[in-house]
């Protein structure tokens, strides 16, 4: 016959039930209660100063206020309607630039003009100060260190319906300010929007229908219009600007006038963005054609195939 051992009936049961019965300080049990506290508030302390160091580096208006132009810019940005469409300044890092659409300010022969569609709803501050918009022309980029285009949020509650939606804010310097890559390209942009109004590159397409409105209404996004013989021909002014694609094969602008106009199945008119066509070192074409053709709609005839109504030839 075997006996068993009852571990439950030995000294260390006896202990466990004296320690359960005996009565505990108050004073060891409140410093644990008071360390806890203590480790608690500090981790929410520093959870809050990380996220606060997080919001300086992601909110824009924590650009110092080092000139008027800036306390401007920084004013308006505490609003929280309004935001930095485009801008040339510099930080820690250097040149910063911020671009956006549309490009409202341009450069012709090195001196700022506003377009007359912004010109009323445009507001215009030189050094701090107002100054009408006639003052653009007086400026040269060689000596603008700063410039921001702040725009207000559209159909914002809050939004400052007396003020103008778009905020022009340039700071001067005394002396020319040495050019870098970033300030080329930012002032390169400007040049290109007096000459296109897609300094950032556009591409459309049109299907024969749409096309056929758009040679109707002389709409030149496509690149090309119907000739009284019902083919298609480049409008001379893009003629030297753009490479032609027929069917994803290189071509020519004599090429594109053997295309009726019922057999283009779709086509694509791309302009290129300004850093590719406006650059002293070989520019690209600031154009392209390409046209898909689908040759089989020559031998259809008005019982195949829809009028539009932009075009009265046979089908």
């Amino acid at each position: 016959m075997y006996s068993f051992t009852n571990r439950f009936s030995g000294p260390s049961l006896r202990e466990r039930v004296l320690m359960m019965n005996s009565h505990r300080s108050g004073s060891s049990v409140w410093w644990r209660y008071g360390i806890w506290v203590l480790l608690m508030g500090a981790m929410a302390f520093a959870c809050r100063h990380k996220q606060s160091r997080s919001e300086q580096v992601l909110n824009p208006t924590t650009l110092p206020a080092t000139n008027p132009t800036r306390g401007l810019v920084v004013d308006l940005e505490d609003k929280q309607t309004w935001y930095r469409h485009m801008a040339l300044f510099n930080n820690k890092f250097g040149t910063e630039v911020v671009v956006g659409k549309p490009v409202i300010l341009q450069l012709k022969e090195n001196r700022f003009v506003l377009p007359e569609d912004y010109k009323y709803s445009s507001a215009v501050y030189i050094n701090g100060k107002e100054a009408p918009v006639d003052a653009l022309q007086k400026l040269s980029p060689d000596y603008v260190s700063e410039l921001f285009v702040i725009h207000q949020w559209e159909n914002f509650a809050e939004a400052d319906q007396e003020a103008k939606p778009y905020q022009i804010m340039i700071q001067t310097s005394s002396q020319r300010i040495p050019n870098n890559d970033r300030r080329e390209q930012f002032f390169s942009l400007l040049r290109a929007a007096a000459i296109s109004q897609n300094p950032l590159g556009e591409t459309r397409s049109f299907n024969m229908n749409q096309l056929l409105e758009a040679t109707f209404f002389h709409n030149k996004n496509a690149l090309v219009e119907r000739t009284k013989n019902e083919h298609l021909s480049l409008y001379d002014e893009y003629a030297k600007s753009v490479d032609v694609f027929i069917n994803n094969l290189p071509a020519t602008p004599a090429d594109v006038k053997t295309i009726h106009v019922r057999e283009v199945a779709r086509l694509y008119a791309k302009e290129r963005p300004y850093l590719e066509w406006l650059r002293p070192d070989n520019p690209l074409s600031r154009f392209v054609l390409n046209i898909h053709t689908s040759p089989k709609r020559a031998k259809r005839d008005s019982t195949y195939y829809v009028f539009s109504p932009f075009y009265t030839g046979d089908f």
